[in-house]
C-alpha cells in the first residue's frame, strides 16, 4: 500500500514537472507572448534572492498566521455548537434558522461590516477566517452527532453517565472521523478566506503582496507568491492527515483499504 501511494506521488510530480517544462518551452518558443505569463525560469530565480525570498516569505508567515488563530477559533466553535445542536433538539430549532441565512453569505460581503467594527487590524481578517472556518466543522459535527446509534446514547443514559462525561466518552469518538473530515474542509476555507480578505483590505499578508505585485506588473512575484501558496496549502492538507492517522489510525485504514 505504501509503495503504491510513493508510486502515486512520484506520478504527480511528474505531471508538475512536464507542465513546468511546457509552460517553459511556451515562453521561449513565442508561443504565448504576454507579460502576465513570464517564463518558470523567472519565477525560480526569484527563490535565490534572499531579499525578495525574505519579503515572501515574511508575507506569507503572517497570512499563515491569521489563517491558523482563525481556523482554531472558528474550529473549536463549530465542534462544540455542532455538539450541542446533535444532542438538543430544542437548540437546533432555536440556532438552524440564523444559521441557514448566515452560512450562505458570501465572505467579500462580510469586509465592510467588520471594517466598520473592528478596524483594518488583525482581528478583523482573524474574525472573518474564524466565520469561515466555523460552518464545515459545525455542519460535519452536527451530522456526526445526530447520526450516532442511539444504543450508545441510551446506554450511557441508562448507566447515569454525566453529560459531560457522555460527550468525551461516546459522543466525540463516534463522531471523531466526521468531525475530522470537517476540519481539513475548514483549512482549506480559512486559507483561502485568508488570501481573498488580505485582497480586499491589503494592510500586508501575501494576498496583499500579490494584488500590489499585480499593479506594478511585476508578474514573477506574483506567480512565486501563488507557488507558496500552493506549496502551503499542500502542507496544510498533508498535516491533516497525519494527524488523522495519528489520532484515528483505524479511520485512516478504512480510507486505504
Amino acid at each position: 500500500m505504501k509503495q503504491a501511494f510513493g508510486q502515486a506521488g512520484a506520478s504527480g510530480a511528474g505531471l508538475v514537472l512536464l507542465l513546468a517544462i511546457a509552460w517553459e518551452a511556451s515562453v521561449r518558443t513565442g508561443w504565448i507572448a504576454a507579460d502576465a505569463w513570464p517564463a518558470p525560469s523567472e519565477v525560480v530565480r526569484l527563490f535565490f534572492e534572499p531579499r525578495r525570498l525574505t519579503v515572501l516569505l515574511h508575507e506569507a508567515g503572517g497570512s499563515l498566521s491569521r489563517m491558523l488563530q482563525g481556523f482554531l477559533i472558528g474550529s473549536l466553535a463549530g465542534i462544540a455548537t455542532g455538539i450541542v445542536m446533535g444532542i438538543s433538539r430544542r437548540a437546533f430549532a432555536t440556532l438552524d434558522p440564523s444559521f441557514q441565512l448566515l452560512r450562505v453569505i458570501p465572505v467579500p460581503a462580510l469586509v465592510p461590516p467588520a471594517i466598520l467594527f473592528l478596524g483594518l487590524d488583525d482581528a478583523m481578517k482573524i474574525t472573518i477566517v474564524a466565520f469561515a472556518a466555523f460552518w464545515p466543522v459545525m455542519l460535519n459535527t452536527l451530522h456526526a452527532v445526530r447520526g450516532i446509534d442511539e444504543a450508545l446514547i441510551e446506554t450511557a443514559r441508562t448507566f447515569k453517565i454525566p453529560v459531560a462525561r457522555r460527550v468525551r466518552a461516546v459522543i466525540l469518538p463516534a463522531a471523531a472521523p466526521l468531525i475530522m473530515a470537517g476540519l481539513r474542509l475548514s483549512a482549506a476555507s480559512a486559507l483561502i478566506t485568508t488570501i481573498v480578505a488580505e485582497m480586499i483590505v491589503g494592510a500586508g499578508g501575501i494576498g496583499a503582496y500579490i494584488v500590489l505585485m499585480e499593479q506594478a506588473a511585476r508578474m514573477p512575484e506574483v506567480y512565486a507568491a501563488v507557488i507558496v501558496l500552493s506549496v502551503a496549502g499542500y502542507a496544510i492538507n498533508r498535516g491533516m492527515l497525519s494527524l488523522e492517522r495519528r489520532w484515528l489510525p483505524w479511520n485512516a485504514a478504512l480510507g486505504q483499504a
